[in-house]
């Protein structure tokens, strides 16, 4: 059993979360020599907690390594305030690594977590790392959501250690929506707090999102900000921080024309994102290098970092992959967990009735004070099942999420990664035309052919990429998003008449995850109609009320018998069905043989909390005008 002394530095050492001016190399040889020496109880929780954060701006993987073994050991000790700070330091180093849907898992498990311990120390923690890695994945107004909650917690408790690293990224996430005011705000009382408080790290973060915002409109003052974040990370593995202040001169030089500078500086970064392994880092260096060579002409360069940026995103991308897979398993989980809760309900019902059988036989007054507990017996496991299946649902919600994040993110990939590789092949085709002046008009054919081919590509990717990420939908909201999908349905067939109406939903926005199940339901009907109702008429209605949202996608074609094709329902028709269920709604099919097909989509619009939330943070207005 280790000492009391030594047990409160680390419990201190976690709750504050600062970085001190030591060197990183020495404080994690000492903290190792601590660790060689400690059995497996709660102080090696939190040695190993310590290990986890000193090396997660070097060397996210190790750090990762040590938040694993100190959440196995929580566990096994039953310690759950160390389970919860593991779970906590598992999401900023996944973060660190680019692994952004494990960080919200880990984060959101550990602020769950918290509420149950009533830890509200890791409820502030848990929404400030799920705010930030909203924020890396350009999920703005969403991050600014869980930032404000973590705020609001903070100064409740009230505890400015745990307020202090917040505002700036608040600041940072209002700068990327170009409100500067407020930018600028947050991040000086950040600034102030890390002051005030000695939070080097926090500090050095603050000054280059400074920088940033004086970059817009007072260059002098943004250079001085960068210089001096990046001198107080002198002997500190802040990786992120050194990227962006590093990219945030590159920038100002090549403003001034200073090529030379620009490419310098832009190097520094990519070279401090690898060496802490910053994958986001990476990405972005090597992407305005290439950036900087293409417009220099120098197209082996341009080309090279391309690659690497590009490579990077595929990191990234297998990291969705896993997630998709995850998001299969979890399908088959939730069968399994229907499977059970039809058991249980069966046996729930069997010793209803045994106890039934049984009060006829005993003592009256006994016989009743038997059946009161029995009933209520049952009536806490029926709320248990009940309970059971809400979560069930909830998490199905999230999986919708997930997908329709996942389509999102593959539609910009496709658009921003292959996009951008076809047309640097393009270019070095031109260069390559201008170089060889061919004369032999079969070569200029061949040449000319695979130009061709190539703008056909950049088509056929721009086409995909805008289906599975509707500009429409995201911008504006599902109506325009609708009429954009008719309007060009009807310019491909000019003898399909569409007609359109709406009724309530004009000036208004939806859940964003409600809008994205109906989009692709709609687009499933419509889609159905083109291929099978040889209709010539299709006729959309969308109609809401204060408790649902009601679609009707009508057409006049050749329909279908409903009780012939039910067995062999079609897979789309069934997870149109399955999605709206999952969100309360339904999904209902009217159809008979040359009669054509009524498809009717109804889902529940009730408040959503979280929107409410947003609508009240300072600066944070709706989409649609629309309070």
């Amino acid at each position: 059993m280790k000492k009391l002394p030594l047990l409160f530095v680390f419990l201190v050492l976690l709750a504050t979360q600062r970085v001190e001016a030591q060197q990183p190399s020495a404080r994690a040889d000492s903290l190792q020599r601590l660790l060689a020496r400690s059995g497996p109880d709660t102080s090696r929780v939190q040695l190993l907690i310590q290990l986890a954060w000193d090396r997660t701006d070097d060397n996210p993987l190790a750090a990762i390594e040590y938040g694993q073994k100190s959440l196995a050991l929580a566990r096994r000790l039953q310690f759950r305030p160390g389970e919860c700070r593991a779970l906590l330091m598992l999401g900023w180093a996944f973060l660190r690594s680019g692994n952004y849907p494990t960080a919200v898992q880990s984060h959101l498990q550990a602020r769950k977590l918290a509420e149950t311990i009533h830890y509200r120390g890791g409820l502030v923690h848990a929404d400030n790392g799920l705010g930030y890695a909203h924020l890396e994945q350009g999920n703005y107004v969403l991050a600014l959501r869980y930032f404000f909650r973590a705020t609001n917690l903070a100064q409740q408790i009230p505890d400015s250690v745990l307020l202090a690293p917040i505002p700036g990224n608040i600041g940072y996430a209002y700068l990327q929506t170009g409100q500067l005011d407020s930018a600028r705000y947050y991040t000086q009382w950040g600034y102030e707090l890390d002051k005030r408080l000695r939070d080097q790290h926090s500090e050095i973060g603050d000054l280059s999102i400074l920088g940033d915002i004086e970059a817009r409109q007072n260059p002098a003052a943004a250079a001085a900000y960068y210089q001096q974040s990046i001198a107080r990370a002198q002997g500190m593995p802040v990786s992120y921080a050194l990227c962006r202040s590093y990219l945030g001169l590159a920038r100002l030089a090549r403003a001034r024309g200073q090529a030379t500078d620009a490419v310098r500086y832009a190097r520094q970064a990519l070279q401090a994102s690898k060496q802490g392994r910053y994958t986001k880092g990476v990405m972005e260096a090597s992407a305005y290098l290439a950036d900087i060579y293409a417009h220099q002409d120098n197209t082996a360069q341009a080309y090279q970092f391309l690659v690497a940026a590009n490579a990077t995103r595929d990191t990234l991308f297998s990291q969705a992959k896993l997630m998709q897979v995850q998001a299969l398993n979890f399908s088959e989980q939730l069968r399994h967990l229907e499977l059970a809760e039809q058991h249980q309900r069966a046996a729930v019902e069997q010793r209803q009735r045994l106890l039934q059988a049984a009060l006829g036989g005993v003592v009256l007054v006994a016989g009743i004070g038997y059946l009161l507990i029995g009933r209520r017996h049952l009536r806490r496991e029926v709320e248990f099942a009940q309970e059971r299946q809400r979560l069930v649902r909830q998490r199905a919600v999230a999986v919708l999420e997930g997908e329709e994040k996942e389509r999102q993110r593959v539609g910009a990939e496709l658009h921003d990664g292959v996009g951008q590789l076809l047309s640097a092949t393009r270019m070095n085709l031109l260069a390559l035309e201008h170089r060889l002046a061919l004369t032999n008009p079969a070569h200029q054919e061949l040449l000319t052919n695979a130009l061709h081919g190539l703008d056909e590509s950049v088509k056929e990717v721009r086409s995909i990429s805008h289906n599975l990420l509707p500009a429409n939908l995201l911008k504006a909201g599902l109506v325009p998003a609708v009429k954009n999908l008719l309007v060009n349905i009807a310019r491909i067939d000019s003898r399909l008449q569409v007609r359109m109406q709406v009724f309530g939903v004009e000036h208004s926005r939806l859940d964003v995850l409600v809008e994205a199940v109906l989009f692709r339901a709609i687009q499933e009907a419509v889609q159905n109609i083109l291929k099978h109702a040889q209709a010539t008429e299709i006729h959309v209605q969308l109609v809401q009320t204060e408790q649902d949202l009601t679609v009707m996608i009508e057409d006049n074609g050749v329909g279908y018998d409903t009780e012939g094709r039910k067995s062999a329902e079609g897979l789309g028709l069934h997870n149109m069905q399955s999605r709206l269920a999952y969100l309360g709604g339904q999904a209902d099919f009217d159809a008979s043989p040359n009669r054509g097909t009524i498809v009717t989509l109804v889902v529940p619009v009730p408040a959503n909390a979280l929107a409410a939330d947003a609508a009240a943070l300072p600066g944070n207005r709706p989409a649609s005008g629309v309070a």
